[in-house]
């Protein structure tokens, strides 16, 4: 299957030039008929992961046109019902099959409503009938907007591409049988052996999605009872709350990819009564973003094996049918590096060094009498794979610390760089003295002095930084003084603005004895939030490295912290003022 430069773009949610763009810097491969430029799947897939851009399968003309007849369909509808108000729908899910393939639908579905109460104003109604007769009920839903289920109308909030278009237009789109990575809004099919093409309504109306939520609370993030019979998981994919959606079962085959420790790929297909020359599936694999195997194979019942020359990381396959081109089953996955550790019992202590193909090399007998430990290692073969995986991480890191930087979130500094880290963070201080709300520092040993004239100049530029602020420390370490003795020796209008508190939990081998009651590093001004890696005594022999986090999660905790009584215990703390 391949797309054309518009198809692309629509699926990535961008524009034309921008495609273009990619193509003509060679990050996009393409292929050409004349005029014609089109990007076959998987490099659209590849591409689009790489970038973090959605792909949503472009339309490519009504999904249920000509197959309505011999098929047999389960209507079923997630209703809200609240006391004097119309029920309205939450989502609604038809799946449609042939007649004469497996599944749990009877030959003859009777054409009824079921309904099922799940509590807490939830209720799912199912409905088994002839495709014809459930298309005439979502007709009547597009119609109309409403939905009668034995006396009970419930309310439709569908989405119509503009505002002078009544009935809503759908959005097409294919499901697969597993969760794939292809797209981050990708959904599984509905049909466990069958992939399946959708036809979607969408809903943005705020108030279900709203309730929705409140609901997955209720039941702690968890599924209802009884919401398998849905047939979508809806607890985790809460966009698709108010939608209205048509599946229809497509190929009837079930295919996977395994990477085994020889290096050995494994496709598996199961498929009853498969012709030959069907289906035909491209295998792809990496090894730190460098390809070495992209090979195209025909799809027989069984397993393939193919050799990989390299380690792997990353593996994927797309199947494609022989008539039209359509892909119906794709997946991309990343792998882990894993250990495998088998034990068993024995007569002797032996422990067995096997390589990845499982060649004995070494064998050590510890002091044990009651197993044989099997570990398996890296032989020296993969030597220079795991070396260019080392330098491709190295790359990884470097390339994302730039883009922090670049961005002025992060800033990272080696042990022998401690005036320019003094200097950042004073930066970082006065970035915000125009503002009057106050600055919070939490270092658990903050008391821990920092000797020489390399901490004398740092708390003086602190102070003064911050003058006319109030400066907010909190620490993990408690002096019986009322003052630190370091701190004394500090002009009184630089250090009028300090207050330190400590926050303290009961611990060690006498009631009298306390330990730090926090852990985290981290500087809270009006406008920033930064996570400092190491306290001021540390930032001479470690070094230093500050990021700026969006969340607002440690402001909440140091506000928190600070409301609490001094003297009195609150949330297993205590809590005593120094300055």
């Amino acid at each position: 299957m391949n797309f054309t430069i518009a198809e692309l773009a629509r699926a990535v949610g961008k524009s034309e030039n921008y495609v273009r763009q990619h193509v003509h810097r060679k990050h996009l491969p393409v292929q050409k008929d004349g005029r014609k430029v089109s990007v076959a799947l998987d490099e659209a897939a590849r591409w689009a992961r790489e970038r973090g851009l959605p792909f949503n399968m472009p339309a490519r003309g009504p999904m249920t046109s000509g197959v309505a007849k011999n098929r047999t369909a389960r209507m079923t509808v997630l209703a809200w019902h609240t006391p004097d108000a119309q029920p309205r729908n939450l989502f609604t899910l038809v799946r449609h099959r042939r007649r004469d393939a497996l599944g749990p639908w009877a030959d003859e579905p009777d054409a009824t409503w079921t309904s099922y109460d799940l509590g807490k104003e939830l209720r799912l109604y199912s409905f088994d009938a002839p495709l014809e007769h459930c298309q005439a009920l979502v007709d009547h839903v597009l119609d109309s907007s409403t939905l009668e289920i034995d006396g009970i109308e419930v309310r439709y909030v569908l989405e119509p591409r503009h505002r002078h278009q009544r009935k809503p237009l759908p959005r097409y789109h294919w499901a697969y049988r597993y969760e794939r990575l292809l797209a981050n809004d990708s959904i599984r099919s509905p049909f466990s052996n069958h992939s399946a093409e959708v036809t979607e309504y969408w809903s943005f109306a705020a108030e279900p999605r709203q309730h929705w939520r409140a609901k997955l609370e209720a039941f702690e993030d968890e599924a209802p009872p009884g919401f398998a019979r849905l047939g979508f998981p809806l607890h985790r994919r809460p966009d698709r709350i108010g939608n209205l959606m048509i599946a229809s079962a497509q190929d009837a085959i079930a295919c996977d990819l395994e990477l085994h420790h020889d290096r050995t790929l494994r496709f598996h297909v199961g498929a009853d009564n498969l012709l030959p020359d069907t289906y035909r599936a491209t295998i792809w694999a990496s090894h730190s973003r460098d390809e070495v195997l992209r090979q195209e194979i025909p799809v027989t019942a069984g397993q393939t094996a193919i050799e990989v020359a390299s380690d792997v990381d990353h593996i994927g396959f797309a199947v494609y049918r022989n008539a039209n081109g359509q892909c119906i089953d794709l997946m991309d996955a990343f792998l882990m590096k894993e250990i495998g550790i088998r034990m068993k019992t024995t007569s002797g202590p032996t422990l067995n060094i096997q390589d990845r193909r499982g060649r004995l090399i070494h064998e050590v007998r510890p002091p044990s009498r009651i197993s044989t430990i099997r570990a398996n290692l890296d032989d020296a073969k993969s030597e220079l794979d795991n070396g260019i995986r080392r330098q491709w991480l190295d790359r990884q890191i470097h390339k994302h610390e730039a883009a922090a930087r670049r961005e002025g979130n992060l800033w990272r500094f080696q042990d022998e760089e401690f005036d320019q880290a003094v200097r950042r963070f004073v930066h970082l201080l006065e970035r915000d003295a125009d503002q009057k709300g106050p600055v919070y520092l939490a270092d658990p040993y903050f008391m821990d002095y920092l000797q020489g004239d390399d901490g004398t100049r740092l708390y003086l530029d602190m102070f003064a930084a911050t003058a006319g602020r109030p400066l907010r420390i909190l620490c993990g370490k408690h002096t019986d003084e009322d003052k630190p003795p370091w701190l004394s020796t500090y002009p009184k209008h630089l250090t009028s603005h300090l207050r330190i508190r400590a926050f303290l939990k009961p611990g060690g081998r006498t009631p009298h004895e306390f330990k730090a009651g926090f852990h985290d590093r981290y500087l809270i001004t009006p406008r920033q939030e930064i996570v400092i890696t190491h306290s001021f005594s540390g930032w001479s022999e470690a070094g230093v490295t500050f990021v700026r986090l969006p969340y607002g999660v440690y402001r909440a905790e140091a506000e928190r912290f600070w409301s609490m009584d001094v003297e009195s215990p609150a949330d297993g703390l205590v809590i005593r003022e120094i300055a």
